[in-house]
């Protein structure tokens, strides 16, 4: 974990690095941009100490039905392909979230998530039963309205509340074919085929904006899903 205004010349450049290996259509400036609106950012090492994935991260104070609650918003994450697999980024995000959590244990804590392709939208429907948008389920109206309210406070009418997709007016950021391709194999997969549906210009770097809450159930269901795999007992999933 590291704090944006700490990261050196080089750790921006491999990250910049990073994002141009997995995505096409990166703009330096833009991102640069980009990270200067976060707060933290997770860093993926590895053995050697060489940066391989990165999450940045942003807190805001919103408020629901005049109640407050806090956001942490995920944005630019990246994994270079040589390390899929790992959770160390996960393992760092759910550490922070509950540190973000214990700092105000009363008020609630929601998970701002943008998926630009299926990967990183499994991992809702894998630790975030309540999350949303995903099949079969409807969110409480007041959740909704907050993603709603973020979302086009954030980015205006980039974003499209009634698709919950982030359209931006120029291309940008795009999944690489190879990185994260929609075979025939994966849509077999339903959380995908739903994301694909609901997401049809992903390829084209749309956004499907995702909310979840986050509390303490988290580590105990990251443990959980960890053993059922581990032990082959749950779902396959496909990509």
């Amino acid at each position: 974990m590291a704090d944006v205004p700490g990261l050196s010349a080089a750790q921006r450049a491999r990250m910049l690095e990073l994002m141009t290996h997995c995505y096409d259509g990166v703009d330096p400036a833009r991102f640069a941009s980009d990270l200067a609106g976060k707060h933290h950012v997770l860093l993926l090492e590895d053995g050697g100490g060489g940066l391989q994935g990165f999450s940045t991260l942003r807190v805001a104070d919103e408020s629901v039905d005049g109640r407050p609650v806090r956001i942490l918003f995920s944005g630019d994450t990246v994994i270079h392909p040589d390390h899929w697999g790992s959770k160390a980024l996960q393992e760092g995000f759910v550490a922070f979230a509950m540190q973000q959590k214990l700092r105000r244990p009363f008020t609630p804590l929601y998970w701002l998530l943008l998926s630009k392709g299926y990967k990183t939208y499994l991992l809702l429907t894998h630790y975030f039963p309540h999350g949303f948008p995903r099949r079969g389920t409807e969110p409480p109206s007041s959740l909704r309205a907050l993603r709603d309210r973020v979302a086009t406070a954030w980015w205006g009418a980039q974003y499209d509340a009634a698709s919950e997709v982030l359209r931006f007016a120029e291309a940008r950021d795009r999944v690489k074919v190879d990185v994260a391709t929609l075979s025939g194999d994966a849509l077999r997969d339903p959380d995908i085929a739903f994301f694909a549906e609901r997401n049809p210009g992903w390829a084209e770097g749309d956004e499907l904006v995702c909310l979840a809450e986050l509390d303490a159930r988290l580590p105990v269901m990251l443990a959980y899903r960890t053993v059922r795999r581990t032990l082959g007992l749950g779902r396959r999933r496909r990509g």
